[in-house]
């Protein structure tokens, strides 16, 4: 707008901000920590947000030095942990809740993505392990959010940009999504 500032992209009245958005699909995001870090300050700081309740930012495993820098200059709530059942993504997880303590960031929770399969038989199939993000949760008292399934559905309406709660309300998967986010709502 001013030539300093950005604006953020609205979709189902949801302001949203990715370098992908700035970059062909093809560019590859070859990043060291600081031009993380300078970007994630950057999105927070100089992104044009109007009167949002919530910022929301998805940071990939692997990226604490840019979450280190960002934490040391910016108020957080909180973090939200979401993790895969699989043992490796549970280390991970383990490096990021000890880092979050030093950091003094708040875990809000944990939610473990891709729990299971149900198959056309109805037998549910935990292809990842079983737990893995539920028992992290214990192990640290933190709370489990929620443990998402495996939807094709879900995956559909994610490539194309639907949300998948609005075309399925009724759906089991729908109904973990609001109570995850009510959740969160509540702890904040």
């Amino acid at each position: 707008e001013d030539g300093i500032n950005l604006i953020p992209i609205k979709k189902f009245d949801i302001q949203c901000m990715s370098i992908g958005f700035m970059v062909s699909e093809e560019t590859p995001m070859i990043w060291r920590g600081p031009m993380v870090a300078s970007t994630i300050k950057t999105f927070a700081n100089k992104v044009l947000w109007n009167n949002v309740d919530f910022l929301i930012i998805d940071m990939p495993p692997g990226t604490g030095d840019a979450l280190l820098t960002f934490s040391q200059e910016i108020d957080i709530d909180g973090a939200v942990i979401v993790t895969t059942p699989q043992d490796i993504a549970i280390i991970d997880v383990k490096r990021g809740i000890e880092m979050f303590k030093r950091t003094n960031v708040k875990i809000l929770g944990i939610i473990e993505n891709m729990t299971s399969f149900t198959s056309d038989d109805g037998v549910e199939h935990f292809i990842f392990g079983k737990d893995g993000g539920k028992n992290i949760a214990s192990k640290f008292n933190i709370e489990l959010l929620g443990q998402i399934p495996i939807n094709i559905n879900l995956r559909k309406n994610s490539d194309e940009g639907k949300p998948f709660v609005d075309q399925f309300k009724d759906h089991n998967v729908s109904k973990l999504f609001l109570e995850i986010g009510n959740k969160i709502t509540k702890i904040i």
